[in-house]
């Protein structure tokens, strides 16, 4: 199974799903949400730290509380966005049956080439902006993907690109059979709020670097 389609997110702990190279959660946006993130990206952040499963929303919400005005922080908004990012942050522990996670928000992306993750499991919610684009095993040049090549050669159709909808969950499988994907055009030049979670030993190593 190369891609599976869910309405709720505690189906991505059922242990039959887990030979997926994609699994996305359809989800709604919180009412309003689109012009306070709006709001939000004129302060542009990159933000990272270590969460655990049994105090998500606090840990969010001190990673949070020094980069952003504090009456945008006493909306209701803002307070849903914790809780969402925080019930996203346990699940994923859930499925990596480990208590702490690496937590990551931005309004920077980068990946403009397309490529797979060096994890065995990638989170990702594009909250703002146009969410992360992927193709298809069956429109992808493996080969020209491997040697280096440009975009333009590594993808065979076009019209068989996609991309996650804003607020929608996505776990992308790492490793060499991982399905393409990258950073869109529009997210490369422009600000978005994309938040980013990924297992214990990869943040470990990440921040090993840069205090490195």
């Amino acid at each position: 199974m190369n891609v599976v389609k869910l309405t709720n997110i505690n189906q991505l702990k059922d242990n039959q799903l887990q030979d997926y190279k994609l699994a996305i959660v359809s989800r709604n946006p919180i009412a309003g949400a689109d012009i306070f993130f709006e709001i939000l990206k004129k302060t542009q952040f990159q933000l990272s730290g270590k969460i655990s499963k049994h105090s998500c929303y606090e840990n969010i919400k001190n990673l949070l509380s020094k980069t952003f005005p504090k009456h945008l922080q006493k909306t209701q908004i803002y307070q849903s966005w914790l809780y969402d990012m925080s019930i996203v942050s346990e699940v994923f522990c859930d499925i990596h049956k480990g208590e702490d996670i690496g937590f990551f928000l931005t309004t920077r992306r980068g990946c403009a080439r397309y490529h797979v993750d060096n994890v065995p499991l990638r989170l990702l919610v594009t909250y703002s902006g146009q969410g992360t684009e992927w193709i298809p095993d069956t429109a992808a040049n493996r080969k020209a993907f491997i040697s280096g090549a440009p975009n333009n050669e590594i993808v065979k159709d076009k019209s068989k690109r996609q991309f996650i909808e804003n607020w929608d969950i996505s776990i992308f499988r790492g490793g060499a059979n991982g399905l393409l994907h990258r950073t869109p055009d529009t997210a490369l030049k422009e600000p978005t709020i994309l938040m980013r979670l990924d297992c214990k030993s990869f943040f470990d190593e990440i921040s090993k670097k840069l205090e490195a």
